[in-house]
């Protein structure tokens, strides 16, 4: 019995360490990954947005296939040099399945959205499901800024739908800027300021 309760033991400190060993490595690869895709949603957003104004014709919308091909262009612009030996812990899966769920689903509704008879509120769909994958991001790295910009984008989300129609795209940015790109940066700062 206190066999078991030792390897128990061993397993909580080895989980805590595979959490903390993630976390630092964040802080060390910086907020890559959520100003890539925050600032390529920003753009695509933009440009959607002044297409369709402009135009006056909703086929601009189709623009928003834009993103993932921004998105995927901007990490890989971004990317740096994988250290030697670096091995992928399991809460690295975590979050990249959790990432991989949410894009895949995000990207299922908007298809649907563009390609068939069914209106959603697609805005209103994406900002929610990317608020709760940024807060569950930051709930399990234990990083609140990004936990903070997750739930701010959860909260602002509903507005979206009660918005008129042309400032849901604001609203859309502004759920990005709190739950990506301010996060990114300062996951930015933390890693160019090391504390001492």
């Amino acid at each position: 019995m206190e066999e078991r309760k030792l390897e128990a033991a061993e397993s909580l400190a080895l989980i805590g360490r595979m959490i903390e060993n993630t976390r630092s490595r964040m802080v060390r690869n910086s907020g890559r990954p959520l100003l890539a895709w925050g600032y390529a949603t920003v753009l695509t957003t933009l440009v959607v947005w002044g297409a369709v104004a402009y135009f006056r014709d909703a086929r601009w919308n189709y623009l928003w296939m834009l993103l993932p091909l921004l998105g995927w262009l901007l990490m890989w612009l971004t990317r740096g040099k994988k250290p030697e030996g670096e091995v992928r812990t399991f809460v690295d899966r975590v979050i990249g399945n959790v990432w991989l769920v949410m894009g895949l689903t995000a990207w299922f509704v908007s298809m649907l959205s563009l390609f068939s008879p069914m209106r959603l509120p697609i805005l209103f769909i994406i900002l929610l499901m990317m608020g709760m994958g940024t807060a569950i991001t930051g709930l399990i790295i234990r990083f609140t800024p990004v936990t903070a910009g997750g739930i701010a984008a959860i909260v602002i989300a509903p507005f979206s739908m009660i918005a008129p129609n042309m400032w849901q795209p604001l609203l859309f940015i502004a759920g990005f800027t709190v739950m990506m790109i301010i996060p990114g940066h300062i996951l930015n700062y933390k890693s160019n300021h090391p504390a001492r």
